[in-house]
């Protein structure tokens, strides 16, 4: 058995359950502090409760809009990790492949809004070869970087967190060969 025999194919896709239910955990905590801004100030409690609840659905339900893809839609399978390359979807549901090789860096940044930044060694072993500023999206900041939100992805950023630190090379795999 290989070291890439144990490493399992992981698919990450969008979750409708996951965007729904925080939406809803927001319009509960926002009528409750507004309930108790009420209370506190002497009026009824339910005075204006419509108020937040319609502005966080509108805000949730419109947030495509507000950061569409350059696509004008978002894959539902935006990444899968398989034993040999990082696969990403994106524009126009074009499939990229990347060898663990291949990848210089892959962390995930932001809090609100989750992102996978991805840059390659070089960028023509890539599967198709990828080209300058092909995947430009708003905060990429260089020619040959991919950028995939992870706004409501499942299983989740932390299982991605550790898959990726397990299957990419880190300072004390310096000495190793590459997989």
């Amino acid at each position: 058995m290989t070291a890439a025999d144990d490493l399992p194919t992981i698919e990450f896709c969008r979750s409708r359950g996951r965007q729904v239910g925080f939406l809803t955990a927001a319009v509960l905590a926002a009528t409750l502090a507004v309930a108790v801004v009420n209370l506190v100030s002497g009026d009824p409690w339910w005075d204006g409760l419509w108020t937040p609840a319609l502005w966080i659905l509108a805000l949730g339900l419109l947030r495509g809009a507000a950061r569409p893809s350059p696509a004008g839609h978002q894959p539902q399978l935006p990444l899968r990790l398989t034993a040999d390359q990082l696969e990403v979807t994106g524009p126009g549901g074009r499939t990229l492949a990347v060898g663990w090789s291949n990848v210089a860096r892959a962390e995930i940044t932001g809090r609100l809004y989750p992102v996978l930044v991805i840059e390659q060694d070089d960028p023509e072993r890539t599967i198709p070869p990828l080209a300058r500023w092909e995947w430009a999206v708003t905060g990429q900041s260089r020619p040959y970087e991919i950028r995939v939100p992870l706004a409501y992805l499942r299983p989740g950023r932390d299982l991605l967190r550790r898959e990726l630190a397990r299957r990419l090379p880190g300072p004390a795999d310096a000495g190793r060969p590459a997989r």
